[in-house]
């Protein structure tokens, strides 16, 4: 049966995870390429010209997961989308919202 394409969030040790991790990882390619992202690892708020930029995102890390600062959505990205940019494409362990700009991605 074939998988869905859509943004799995928490796909790791589910059935055809594989598949749904290539998915994820596609759809963050066309993201980044239809928007400009810049994504500070370091900082939570990160100076930046946020005009540069369609989407501005900050991190601070936490045990075994990262906070993201989301401080520019221009084009109004979804909360998986924006998790799916936040984790590089990845979203295994799943993400949440933990208000309006902020996120909460889990990591190993």
């Amino acid at each position: 049966m074939p998988v869905e394409r859509k943004i799995y969030n928490g796909w790791a040790f589910t059935e055809n995870q594989t598949e749904k991790g290539k998915i994820n990882y596609e759809i963050y390619t066309e993201l980044k390429q239809k928007y400009k992202v810049y994504r500070n690892d370091i900082r939570y708020n990160p100076e930046v010209d946020k005009e540069q930029y369609d989407i501005v995102i900050g991190r601070k890390t936490g045990y075994a997961h990262a906070v993201y600062n989301i401080i520019k959505n221009k084009p109004k990205l979804s909360t998986n989308e924006l998790l799916l940019l936040c984790d590089n494409g990845n979203l295994c362990f799943g993400g949440s919202r933990n208000s309006s700009n902020e996120l909460r991605v889990s990591e190993d």
